[in-house]
């Protein structure tokens, strides 16, 4: 996946496989806690 923005150049994005806690806003508390287990994660080179 090659996409140009803003001086970068992503080259590789993976699935990385975790048990891991986000937090989402909502309107009424604020924010909300939930367990994840895979975030994404983008390898990117900057043009120089």
């Amino acid at each position: 996946m090659l996409s140009t923005k803003e001086g970068f150049v992503e080259v590789l994005e993976f699935t990385h496989f975790a048990r891991i806690f986000k937090f989402n806003r909502t309107p009424k508390i604020g924010k909300k806690k939930e367990i994840s287990h895979e975030i994404k994660v983008p390898v990117v080179m900057e043009l120089v």
